[in-house]
């Protein structure tokens, strides 16, 4: 049954228009399956996974209460352009409700916010900081803004939790040449950042609403839906993006008893399909993860000890168009189906 193994292993994967795409496991940010998968790309409102992950960071090692702090927001905030959460420079809002504001409609407004709170608190604590750039140059940055403290310190991460292809220039992702991260890279971070459970709580969300205050101190009424519509098809995450650079982005993770997937797509042909190929995917490896299982049980009836030696037979075959990452995933599932 090795064989059958082989031409399990062997299936092509459907046809995406993304042209980078990966599907990793979900607690670990392994790739299993992809394309392109560490070419780097701009990745748009994707950036703001990492905004939230650095400030949520920054919250926890600061103790910074999310429902107690509020943020007023800037000039800078109330004026940027693109996706907003419908701040106003003056606006104040506790930072559990920005934290809403930026993934769910993708505000760049609440994401120049929460920024610039968390730079100045680095600006207060830290020595003076060393550029981390795309350049990668041992820079001293000289008077700082808040908000470049706060990307330094999101490339400060990436490099920590070793994203090799990636670099951030803002922390919203409008269009910057140097704000770029790749399938593979995205989905080691929304796996991270997943593992932490005020994190999975916001991005999970379908709709929030809250009240802040406006410049005058007046009430303002704030309502958002997530843009993330596989929310609706049992997905729990993660974020969206789109610009016209980067085109159409997404990562997205569907977790049951038996899997936690996350799956990334990177410049989709236009922002319906990314649905349509997170279903063509899901189903895809879906199936093979149960074909694998099949054939392990298949087997386990005979002699476990048989397939064992069969899959390290296997592990040994150079399968054309066949990635290594995906050959060694089929054996080490179906050794795990056997345990």
């Amino acid at each position: 049954n090795y064989v059958k193994i082989q031409r399990i292993i062997a299936e092509p994967p459907p046809y995406v228009s993304s042209k980078s795409w990966a599907i990793a496991d979900g607690y670990t940010g392994k790739v299993y399956f992809g394309k392109g998968e560490n070419e780097k790309r701009e990745v748009a409102s994707l950036t703001k996974i990492m905004t939230a992950y650095t400030a949520l960071d920054l919250a926890t090692k600061h103790g910074v209460d999310l429902n107690f702090t509020r943020v007023k927001a800037s000039d800078k905030a109330g004026a940027i352009q693109g996706t907003r959460a419908g701040l106003l420079e003056g606006d104040t809002l506790y930072l559990w409700d920005l934290f809403h504001g930026m993934m769910l409609p993708s505000g760049n407004d609440a994401a120049i916010a929460i920024a610039e709170h968390f730079g100045n608190i680095i600006k207060t604590v830290s020595l003076p900081p060393l550029r981390i750039d795309a350049k990668d140059k041992q820079v001293v940055l000289k008077n700082p803004s808040p908000q470049r403290l706060f990307v330094n310190e999101m490339n400060r991460m990436a490099k920590e939790i070793g994203l090799t292809e990636t670099c951030f220039a803002n922390p919203h992702g409008l269009k910057n040449f140097y704000n770029k991260s790749s399938a593979c890279d995205l989905a080691k971070l929304s796996s991270i950042a997943m593992s932490n459970p005020v994190f999975r709580e916001i991005v999970k969300c379908r709709k929030y609403a809250c009240v802040g205050m406006d410049v005058n101190g007046e009430d303002k009424e704030f309502y958002w839906k997530n843009t993330n519509v596989m929310l609706k098809k049992g997905f729990n995450g993660v974020k969206t993006g789109v610009t016209q650079s980067a085109g159409p982005c997404l990562v997205t993770s569907i977790q049951t008893d038996k899997f936690f997937l996350i799956f990334v797509l990177l410049n989709s042909k236009s922002m319906e399909q990314r649905w349509f190929e997170i279903k063509k995917l899901k189903k895809w490896v879906l199936s093979r993860f149960e074909k694998i299982e099949q054939v392990a049980e298949e087997e386990l009836a005979i002699d476990k000890k048989k397939l064992l030696s069969k899959l390290a037979h296997v592990q040994n075959l150079s399968l054309i168009h066949i990635s290594e990452p995906t050959r060694r995933y089929a054996i080490s599932y179906a050794v795990f189906c056997l345990k």
